[in-house]
């Protein structure tokens, strides 16, 4: 293939087809005509020597070869979109940028939500793309283009890669009203004889709930391994599982009905919600502004008027 020949608004029209599923979709997500996306989508046929997508029903079916480039298409357009923001300043007002935020559903719900209101309307052409990352895979999403920053919980960082933790939240135990364990002292022994359920935002990940009881001596029964903090809460319901999760997940009034939470029975450190992100990242003014966002909304109104 000669690049020199290639039209990269191609790969733009690659990852709008691949994420929309559709031509129709992706048409109207590029402000382009039907017929134009079809003509780029046939030069990207002759480009990759892949159909790209077939159809299947009624809707579009990626090939394995396009499924493949995607994530590298979307992190070259990324880097793209970096190199022409840092020459210029970034206007929230006027952007038409959009971002790509690794995270998981509690991670969302904790640091975005707070602030999503406002930025939906401070900031109205800025697009928001999350994608499902945690402490295993986001530094190298990061690293690789393919996230503007993440937000979860993170190993430590490093020559690449910075960690700032904005937040902190204590862990509480949650279950169903009707648990065995729902009254009466909750000791550490009865939370050891107890079942559990853990969420890992991704597999063979050991959390800090298990290894400050291996660091006393101790591991807990883990029957249920959720990816999800939504999904587990909704899990717990109708069994006697006990989640032990930062208490921000669900508080107070927002815990779904049916549930109950009790404390912690050992020293566990807080949850630490974190922001991480490339060490670059401060020479660009978009991931700059959208990192002072996130960070403004997180610190408690109570310490901000200080």
């Amino acid at each position: 293939m000669d690049f020199r020949r290639l039209d990269l608004n191609l790969l733009v029209v690659f990852d709008a087809v691949l994420s929309e599923r559709s031509v129709t979709r992706a048409a109207e997500r590029l402000a382009l005509t039907q017929p134009a996306v079809s003509h780029a989508l046939s030069r990207l046929r002759a480009a990759c020597g892949d159909p790209i997508v077939v159809r299947q029903g009624h809707g579009m079916v990626p090939t394995p070869k396009a499924v493949a480039l995607h994530p590298e298409v979307r992190a070259l357009l990324a880097r793209a979109q970096r190199v022409f923001s840092l020459s210029s300043a970034f206007d929230p007002r006027q952007s038409q940028r959009q971002f790509h935020i690794g995270c998981s559903d509690h991670a969302a719900q904790a640091l975005l939500g707070p602030v999503l209101p406002a930025l939906l309307r401070d900031a109205p052409g800025v697009r928001l793309q999350l994608l499902h990352a945690g402490r295993s895979n986001a530094a190298d999403m990061i690293r690789a283009g393919a996230l503007d920053l993440a937000l979860g919980v993170f190993n430590s960082a490093d020559d690449t890669i910075e960690v700032r933790t904005v937040r902190e939240s204590p862990y509480v135990c949650l279950m169903r009203a009707g648990h065995p364990l729902a009254g009466g002292r909750f000791t550490l022994a009865r939370y050891l004889a107890a079942r559990h359920l853990q969420v890992l935002v991704q597999p063979g990940a050991f959390g800090g709930i298990d290894q400050t009881l291996a660091r006393l001596g101790h591991e807990r029964d883990i029957r249920l391994v959720a990816p999800h903090f939504g999904a587990a809460l909704g899990l717990l319901l109708g069994t006697d599982l006990v989640l032990t999760v930062p208490d921000d997940l669900a508080p107070g009034a927002r815990l779904p009905p049916g549930l109950l939470r009790r404390a912690v029975p050992f020293d566990l450190d807080p949850f630490r919600h974190q922001i991480a992100m490339s060490r670059r990242a401060n020479d660009d003014p978009g991931v700059a502004w959208l990192v002072s966002t996130l960070v403004s909304a997180a610190v408690p109104p109570r310490a901000r008027r200080r």
